[in-house]
Order: C-alpha cells, then sequence, then structure tokens
C-alpha cells in the first residue's frame, strides 16, 4: 500500500473552489440558497493548516534548514504569495472610496479598518465595534472581509516557531506532539466561551480561531507521519461524501448566533475528512466527486480563490452603494466583473510576483525590504486619500461646505449680536447623532452671541427622545454627561436635548403609500413606550431644573424615504434605496410627529423651564417637504440628519430662541 504523496493535489484546490464559491453567494445573498455559506472561510482555515504544514515539512526535509534559515524561508514566501494582491486590493478600494461614498457616519470605521487591513490588525478594529459580521452596516465596509486574511496572518506569526518545534523534535519524543492538540482544545474552550459571552472576540479574532487552522495542521501531522499506511481501500471513498455532508450541513444550517461554537465544529469537521480522503486515495477509479473536484474549471477557480476572495466583496459594496445589487444586469454583471479582477490579479501580479527568480523573489531581505517599502508607500498614500476624500469625489458631496454639518469654520461673515442678557451665558447640547448633526449651526450661534457651547454626543444614545424610554444601553454615558453638565453649568444657562424623536423612515415599503406606512409606523408606538417615553422626560427634565438651568427641546424635524447623500449623483440614482424619493407630504409629518408633539405639550405645562423650538416650518414651508430647498440645495445629508446648508437655513431662528428665553429670564428678574 503505497504512502500518502506530499505533492501537489489538484483536488485540495477543488475544496478551495467550494470555499471561495460559497462565501461570495453568501454575500452576494443569491436566492437565499447557503444561509451559512460563510463558513467557506472556515474550510479556508483547514485547508490553509494543512497545507501550510506540508510546505513546511517538505522545505525543512529538503534543506535541512536551521531555525533561523527556516523562519526567513517561511516568510519570504509568504510575503510574496499574500502582500502584492492584498496591496493593490486595499489601495484600489481606498481610491474607489472616495470617488464614489460619501463619507459618512460609518467613514471612520471603514478606513480603520482598511488602513488596518495593510498591518494584519483588521480583525481588532472590527472586534472592537459594536456592530456584527451580520449587521446592515457591515455590508457598506469594503474592507470587512479582511478579517479573515488578518486572523491567517497572526497565525503565521507564531505557528512556525511552534511547527519547528514538532519538526526537530517529533523522532525524539512523543510530547511535542501534544503541543497543538492543547492549543487547539485550549483555543476550542475559548471560543465555546466567547460565541456565548463576546461574540465579536469570538467571530473575529485568533485565540477562538486558532484551533481551526490547527486541525488543519494536526491532519498533516498525522498523515504526513504515515500513522495511516495502512487502511481499508474502501476509507478515502466514505470519507469524501461525509465530509461533504458535514460542509454543506454548515452553508445550509449555520446558526450565526451560535459561531464559532457549536456550528463552526461542522465544517471543520467536514473539511477535515475531505482532505484525508484527497490525501488518502481510494483504491480504482477516482469517484464522482473527486473527479468533479480535480476537474480543469474547479481546480482553476481553486487557484484564482485567494484573489476572488480579495475582489468580490468590495466589488459588492462599491456595487451596492451605486447601482445597487437588485437589478438583474447588475447581478449578471457582478460576477464577470469578479472573475475579471482576480484573474488579472492572479495571472499578472500573483504569479510573477511569487514565482518569479529574480533577486526580489530568492533573496529573503531583499524581499523584507521590497515588502516593507511597498507597505509604507500603500499604506500611506491610501491615508492621504482617506483624509482627502473630496479631492478625488466624483459625487456632489465633494461640496462638504453645503452637505456636511460638522466640517468648516463658517466662511460667511458673522454679525455679532451684543446682549448683556447674553454675556457670561453656557449653551449646553446632549443627544445621539443629531447633537452633531447642528454643529455648523452652533459654531455659528456661539460667534454670533460669543456664548460657549459644550457638547454631549453620543451615537444612538438619545436624550429625552420622545418615542420610547431613552436607551437603556447610553444609560452608563447619559449619566456622565449630566452629571458632566450639573457640574458645569450656572442658573441661566441653557441645556439644548437634540435627538432623533420619530421613527426612521428609510427602508420601509413605500410602495404601499405613504398613508399605509405612517399608519404603520404610528401603531408601532405601543402605550408602553408612550409611558416610558413620558416617565424618561420627565426625570430628565426634573433633573435639569433642579441645576436652575433652561431646557430647549427642538420639535421633530422631517424625515425622507431615502438617504440625498446617496441618491444624489449619476451613478446612484438607479439605486433601489433612491426609489421612494426624496419628498414627503407634511400632512403625513404631521400625523406621524403628533404623538410626540402632545408630550411636548404635556411636558411644557408640567415644567415651566421647558421650551420647545419647531424647525419643521423652515425646512418644509409647503405642502410637500423636501430634502432639497427651492433653489436645488440640500436640507438633508441623509434620509434624517441636516446638511450644512440644512443647518445655516436654521441659524437665525434658533439664535432667536436662545436670546428670547435669556430675555425672559432678565425680564422675569427685574420686571
Amino acid at each position: 500500500m503505497p504512502h500518502p504523496s506530499p505533492a501537489y493535489i489538484p483536488a485540495i484546490d477543488g475544496l478551495r473552489a467550494i470555499a471561495v464559491l460559497s462565501v461570495i453567494i453568501f454575500h452576494a445573498n443569491f436566492l437565499g440558497i447557503l444561509p451559512g455559506g460563510f463558513t467557506g472561510v472556515d474550510m479556508f482555515f483547514v485547508i490553509s493548516g494543512y497545507v501550510i504544514s506540508q510546505s513546511l515539512s517538505e522545505r525543512f526535509e529538503r534543506a535541512d534548514l536551521g531555525f533561523a534559515d527556516y523562519l526567513k524561508d517561511f516568510y519570504r514566501r509568504r510575503f510574496l504569495r499574500i502582500l502584492p494582491a492584498l496591496l493593490v486590493v486595499l489601495f484600489a478600494s481606498f481610491l474607489a472610496s472616495a470617488m464614489f461614498m460619501p463619507q459618512f457616519w460609518l467613514s471612520e470605521l471603514m478606513n480603520r479598518t482598511g488602513l488596518a487591513a495593510f498591518f494584519g490588525f483588521s480583525n481588532f478594529v472590527l472586534a472592537w465595534n459594536t456592530d456584527t459580521y451580520f449587521s446592515p452596516s457591515a455590508e457598506l465596509n469594503p474592507y470587512l472581509h479582511t478579517w479573515s486574511l488578518a486572523v491567517e496572518e497572526q497565525f503565521y506569526v507564531i505557528f512556525p516557531a511552534i511547527y519547528f518545534v514538532w519538526l526537530r523534535y517529533r523522532k525524539q519524543t512523543t510530547m511535542v506532539w501534544a503541543i497543538l492538540p492543547v492549543l487547539a482544545l485550549a483555543s476550542l474552550a475559548i471560543s465555546a466561551f466567547q460565541t456565548r459571552a463576546e461574540p465579536l472576540s469570538a467571530f473575529y479574532l485568533l485565540p477562538s480561531r486558532f484551533w481551526e487552522l490547527a486541525a488543519g495542521a494536526m491532519l498533516f501531522q498525522v498523515i504526513g507521519a504515515r500513522r495511516f499506511s495502512a487502511r481499508p481501500g474502501w476509507l478515502a471513498h466514505v470519507l469524501l461524501p461525509a465530509g461533504l455532508a458535514l460542509v454543506m450541513a454548515g452553508f445550509l444550517f449555520a446558526g450565526r448566533n451560535q459561531f464559532p461554537f457549536p456550528w463552526a465544529l461542522a465544517t471543520v469537521s467536514g473539511s477535515l475528512l475531505m482532505i484525508a480522503a484527497l490525501v488518502l486515495r481510494a483504491e480504482g477509479p477516482f469517484s464522482p466527486l473527486q473527479r468533479l473536484l480535480q476537474s480543469p474549471l474547479a481546480t482553476y477557480i481553486g487557484r484564482l480563490s485567494y484573489s476572488l476572495y480579495l475582489w468580490h466583496w468590495p466589488v459588492a459594496v462599491f456595487l451596492r452603494w451605486t447601482t445597487g445589487l437588485e437589478h438583474l444586469a447588475v447581478q449578471l454583471l457582478y460576477p464577470v466583473i469578479v472573475v475579471a479582477l482576480a484573474a488579472a490579479s492572479y495571472h499578472w501580479i500573483e504569479t510573477p510576483i511569487r514565482s518569479g527568480k529574480s533577486l526580489l523573489q530568492r533573496r529573503a531581505w531583499v524581499a523584507f525590504a521590497s515588502s516593507f517599502m511597498a507597505l509604507g508607500l500603500f499604506s500611506w498614500t491610501a491615508l492621504w486619500v482617506s483624509d482627502n476624500p473630496d479631492h478625488l469625489s466624483l459625487s456632489q458631496t465633494r461640496d462638504t461646505y453645503t452637505w456636511y454639518a460638522y466640517r468648516h469654520f463658517p466662511r460667511e461673515e458673522i454679525s455679532k449680536i451684543d446682549d448683556p442678557q447674553v454675556a457670561g451665558r453656557q449653551l449646553f447640547v446632549i443627544g445621539d447623532s443629531h447633537t452633531a448633526a447642528y454643529r455648523t449651526m452652533l459654531k455659528i450661534v456661539s460667534l454670533k452671541l460669543g456664548i460657549k457651547v459644550l457638547e454631549y454626543e453620543q451615537g444612538g444614545c438619545g436624550v429625552v427622545t420622545l418615542i420610547g424610554p431613552d436607551p437603556a444601553k447610553c444609560a452608563q454615558r447619559r449619566e456622565t454627561d449630566l452629571k458632566a453638565i450639573e457640574a458645569k453649568a450656572k442658573p441661566g444657562d441653557i441645556v439644548f436635548l437634540a435627538s432623533l424623536r420619530m421613527p426612521e423612515l428609510d427602508g420601509r415599503e413605500w410602495q404601499r403609500g405613504e398613508n399605509a406606512v405612517v399608519n404603520e409606523a404610528l401603531a408601532e408606538l405601543t402605550p408602553s413606550m408612550n409611558e416610558g417615553a413620558r416617565s424618561s422626560a420627565a426625570a430628565i427634565l426634573a433633573r435639569l431644573e433642579a441645576a436652575q438651568v433652561q431646557v430647549l427641546i427642538d420639535a421633530p424635524k422631517p424625515l425622507f424615504k431615502a438617504p440625498p447623500n446617496r441618491c444624489s449623483d449619476w451613478f446612484n440614482k438607479m439605486n433601489p434605496v433612491c426609489a421612494p424619493g426624496l419628498t414627503m407630504e407634511r400632512v403625513q409629518l404631521e400625523r406621524l410627529r403628533a404623538p410626540q408633539m402632545q408630550l411636548l405639550d404635556l411636558l411644557q405645562r408640567e415644567h415651566p423651564g421647558l421650551t420647545v423650538w419647531d424647525p419643521l416650518p423652515l425646512l418644509c414651508p409647503g405642502a410637500t417637504c423636501s430634502a432639497y430647498d427651492d433653489r436645488g440645495k440640500p436640507l438633508y445629508f441623509d434620509s434624517n440628519h441636516l446638511s450644512g446648508h440644512g443647518n445655516r437655513v436654521l441659524t437665525s431662528s434658533f439664535t432667536e430662541s436662545l436670546l428670547s428665553i435669556w430675555r425672559n429670564l432678565a425680564f422675569k428678574k427685574n420686571p
């Protein structure tokens, strides 16, 4: 019975093809046929563990390398294999982001993810975020997929040294055979614990994923050491379909909330069985499944798998941002674009650099120096692009003075108001992202009145939302901010509560008509939510009254069905997200905000220090509310946050509201 050959096995490339196609089908959401297709990444981990172990073993035995030469040879080949195509994809993604994607609330996270991906740390950025791999916002991050590359790169930092110990001492002592199993079991235990306690760390970080790569390495240790030299001839025939069944179970049934433990066990076990079947080699003719795996098409896709994986996700993100992925023509064009880019990357970048015979490819230190220089150049250029997107943008949003509410110092001349009632006053602003969306207005007001403005803003953490209890997850942050205000505020200062105060409208089924959708949104406001809204508001207002400050609340502003920043350019107007349009009938918005207006009326009667400022008449002077004014300038940046121009439209009214409060205080004090 012949021993397994360490030579190239074409069908393993066929396994890579299965892995990458499952991930692409999942990310493209093609008919929902592979709801667990993301487990193809776990299949990649197992294959990588096996193939890397095989490569290290072959080179160690062929050249009898010392530890230093062994590491230099390994990292030289890894740099040449991974880095060139990755640099090109990351840089191209930064350029495309600057050209086609307006900077918005996720841009900072996206840029940090992309910059970290250059150095193999994007998984840490994603693990420290609050959104999961499966959240809607993740679909907009063109660098999301680099988390798995980061895990592999971090594995490569520690694994070669561990494996060298096994290669050098495996014949002298059996103890070295326990190193990887012990580490893998520890990793599996971490994975089981973190999946429930710290799901983001479990999904993205190496400690809970090490066991998957180690599983492939351990398989090679067993097979490569010829522990199965005697085996029944039918074994491989059984292992291959059994492994495929387990892999398919992961593709079809893997639970997103129970991942990586226990669901990754199915994909990892199935991948191990399939690799074992291919390496052990059945007697007699190949089965139809093995013939399929080693067919020219399957092996070619497998060889392209790295480039396919690199390109498939950013292409999907940029299509989602521009034309939308829902159109049939785009769905048909998407795989063509991805395959063309992957083939170009493989044939013109990967293969020439990896297999060339120049000094760059042959000498480790030359390869390292060249790699670090390229890494520095590409990452520095990407950083410049991320800091200066408006220089490259093809979008109307490149006019950041008009579109953005927090970018610029006022360009217009500010006529200062000298009023003794305002001298020494402070304006505190607390709320969610809508606090930040007022920054242009707040800056102009601070210059105009000569007052100090202090902002306390946390996205998603509304204060006195009027549509339900204030978010429990933000209680600690809210308490910290309120204590800071109480410590700094003087009697007569104003606290401006700025938050989203109506249900968001984008993403709803507008084909049913505005009236039906508004009815649905109103029905979502249950009696318990209304009571929670009243209770939360009363508690905050009572607390601020005790601090002897005045309170100003903005009444609910218009909201829109689609975001202007994604629907105002020639390359995105056809996006299905824009189909509902950028207008709303004012009567429907008045209906939608009626419960909040009634609650504000009640709160004003109960709390004399409360003033309501209503921006709606200025933002919607007619029967139809539009995200643009009558001169074609955007009043809104997205479906519910103001633009810089929208801020300037409101500045005069807001200034008068502040002056009115302070003058009334002075009149009451000195009638």
